[in-house]
């Protein structure tokens, strides 16, 4: 599917249940005032499984269904938050515990995304599962005084991932 101006900019992720939820949204707002890095609280806390896709209006009324179903039936799995890292010295992120039954969801979900005919791209379809609280409006400078003080921070929980959510990007 290719993009123009009737087309809505979406994504695919595992969200975390509310008090996990707030709790990584307590790590986007200490960015976001010690740090100026705002960008990460316009979205939910999520791990993104199909990056960022155009479609039209008529997809989220479509697809709804098809990934009830698929989701459906594929088992629970569990999600393991440990840490923190980064990503070329920009964005900062809590860190998944590394999961064969989150890969193998990817992998399946993958498949059964593209076969609506969209595509992948070659950069995306490397799967790094985590957590953005810092996205790319980190400054340098600031990256240089936050990552330390979030590399050694400890922080863990764990959660079963029951679904998978369709995001719309919004333009605010």
């Amino acid at each position: 599917m290719t993009a123009d101006n009737t087309n809505n900019l979406y994504f695919f992720a595992i969200l975390p249940p509310y008090n996990i939820a707030a709790e990584l949204n307590e790590f986007k707002t200490e960015f976001a005032e010690k740090y100026k890095s705002l960008k990460a609280l316009k979205s939910p806390p999520h791990i993104t499984v199909i990056p960022p896709f155009f479609a039209n209006d008529t997809f989220e009324q479509s697809i709804e269904p098809k990934v009830n179903a698929f989701v459906k039936n594929c088992p629970h799995i569990s999600i393991k938050l440990n840490g923190f890292g980064q990503f070329n010295h920009k964005v900062i992120f809590v860190e998944l515990e590394k999961n064969a039954d989150l890969e193998t969801f990817y992998n399946g979900f993958s498949a059964f995304f593209t076969s609506f005919g969209f595509e992948i791209t070659a950069m995306s379809k490397f799967f790094h599962p985590h957590v953005t609280v810092a996205f790319r409006d980190l400054s340098p400078e600031n990256f240089k005084r936050s990552w330390p003080q979030f590399e050694t921070r400890e922080y863990k929980n764990y959660f079963s991932a029951v679904s998978i959510h369709l995001l719309k990007h919004r333009d605010d």
